[in-house]
């Protein structure tokens, strides 16, 4: 940053002092040396009107029928600064322009007066004000034109960073900013590549743990499911079926636990072997609840959608129908509606469920991994993750997912919205 400001700080130095420097060089050599020619008649007339006053000390009557209305001043009352006044005693003219009034005025050494007569207004040098303008347009647009050229590399790199950074926001942690030794916020962009190395890290441990516990658990999981059915086929006393019945009910728990954890590991890593194509989605849906919660879901598919196709990868859209299925049966009072339709162009698939619901304050928390209501929504079952999964699906396919109370069966009601395409 203390580079960025210095080199400002120059530019606008250097555009201000340069431009003006120059545009007044150029002005003095055009025009310096160029005199009016009416000017210099007046010069030459006060010339003469002064000598013939100086020297006719006695006799100046005519002066007031000069048709200049010339005025006579004792010198000593015209205070003028040392280098003017020099010039002027040794019969330089004066030209003085102050307010709306031009005046020359001449000395006069013998009598030790000033000769002043005012000018016409034609002489006041107005046909220069064009110019004038020209010349301060031309600096204000010279500095405005230095330092758009200094902010250009500015901009491009900071469009770089923007670019950067919504790449890595969307998914792509190896992407970095290429080095740039003349770049203004080399530092800047330094940190940035530091940070995003961090998180890249921090990412690439978490899935790495996740995948290991979740591969390692599995195996000792088997020996327990293989150990406990074993033990049904054995003749057990009630007390001992019971005890089996609940070691059943926590060993399902903890499988359904880790497939889940699988399921979410998967994701991170699912950008890989994404691959869309056209899907006949209300087909798709309805053959989905068919092969597996026949009798469990109630079907309804607008005719408007029955056509209507979807750029989609088939293996995740199917993981998201299921984990919105698994949920509203999940926390569902017995009834769970699966609808499609077309709206605005757009498909709107409604998985509807008559449960108690998600209070609206946690509607955005429940899409977080791991989150899990406190309400009676929850009731100790699920692992925090299917919502979460579901978002992370909808976002690859541009999709949007909304959460809203079920007008018909007034539970929860999950909205994914799809840009459809006939």
């Amino acid at each position: 940053m203390q580079r960025l400001t210095l080199s400002l700080l120059l530019v606008v130095l250097t555009a201000v002092v340069g431009l003006g420097w120059g545009i007044d060089r150029w002005y003095n050599a055009q025009f310096a040396g160029v005199e009016d020619p009416t000017l210099g008649a007046y010069k030459n007339l006060g010339r003469e009107m002064a000598q013939l006053l100086d020297t006719d000390v006695q006799n100046a009557s005519w002066l007031a029928s000069s048709g200049l209305r010339p005025q006579l001043t004792a010198y000593i009352d015209f205070p003028l600064p040392d280098d003017v006044k020099n010039n002027f005693e040794t019969g330089e003219p004066l030209l003085l322009e102050s307010g709306d009034q031009l005046t020359l005025h001449f000395y006069l050494a013998r009598r030790q007066q000033v000769l002043s007569f005012s000018l016409p207004d034609e002489l006041r040098q107005e046909g220069n004000n064009a110019l004038r303008w020209l010349l301060t347009l031309l600096f204000y647009g010279g500095v405005i034109a230095m330092v758009l050229v200094w902010l250009y590399p500015l901009l491009r790199r900071l469009a770089l960073l923007r670019r950067t950074a919504q790449a890595f926001g969307a998914g792509d942690l190896q992407v970095r900013i290429a080095a740039d030794k003349h770049s203004y916020i080399k530092t800047i962009e330094q940190d940035f590549n530091r940070m995003a190395q961090r998180i890249e890290q921090l990412i690439a441990d978490n899935k790495l743990l996740s995948r290991g516990l979740s591969h390692d658990l599995r195996t000792p999981l088997a020996r327990l499911r293989f150990g406990l059915d074993v033990l049904e086929e054995a003749d057990l006393a009630p007390a001992q079926q019971q005890n089996l019945a609940h070691l059943n009910r926590d060993l399902m728990a903890m499988e359904s636990l880790v497939e889940a954890l699988l399921n979410y590991a998967r994701l991170e890593q699912a950008t890989i072997a994404f691959a869309p194509k056209p899907i006949h989605f209300a087909r798709f849906a309805t053959q989905l609840c068919e092969d597996f919660y026949r009798g469990q879901v109630d079907v309804f598919i607008a005719s408007s959608a029955q056509d209507v196709q979807l750029q989609a990868d088939p293996e995740y859209l199917a993981m998201l129908v299921h984990n919105l299925v698994q949920n509203a049966l999940r926390y569902g009072r017995g009834r769970v509606q699966l609808s499609v339709q077309l709206m605005d162009e757009k498909l709107h698939l409604h998985v509807d469920d008559n449960g108690p619901g998600i209070p609206l304050a946690e509607r955005d928390k429940v899409l977080k991994p791991f989150y899990r209501s406190e309400g009676s929504h929850h009731q100790g079952r699920g692992h925090g993750l299917g919502l979460a999964i579901v978002e992370r699906i909808a976002q690859w396919h541009k999709a949007e997912l909304l959460l809203a109370e079920s007008a018909e069966l007034g539970g929860l009601q999950v909205t994914v919205i799809f840009a459809g395409e006939k």
